[in-house]
């Protein structure tokens, strides 16, 4: 099976929020992603954001570039960050999908 690879490799993060746990133990490294085929598999089997608990989120970065804003490669970054309204969030994220 031909593999498209991707410019860089990328991996997924989960930040658990768990509040008895500092931010680096609340990480989770899911998944790592180098082709187009590799980001269709993750895309097609992670947990919906809809279906996230409050609080908890996912971060894509670079491989080998821990999502920490203390990490040198990090330190012009910034972030993209989408809130929605507890009573509206599945609808919000299910028509942003094209679900609903």
């Amino acid at each position: 099976m031909i593999k498209h690879p991707l410019q860089n490799s990328w991996t997924l993060w989960e930040h658990l929020n768990v509040r008895t746990k500092s931010w680096e133990e609340n990480l989770v490294e899911i998944f790592s992603i180098e082709t187009v085929e590799d980001f269709w598999t993750m895309v097609n089997h992670i947990t919906p954001a809809s279906k996230l608990k409050i609080g908890t989120g996912y971060l894509l970065f670079k491989k080998g570039i821990p999502p920490m804003w203390e990490h040198p490669a990090n330190k012009n970054g910034g972030r993209w960050f989408v809130s929605f309204e507890k009573k509206k969030r599945r609808l919000e994220l299910l028509t942003i999908a094209g679900l609903k």
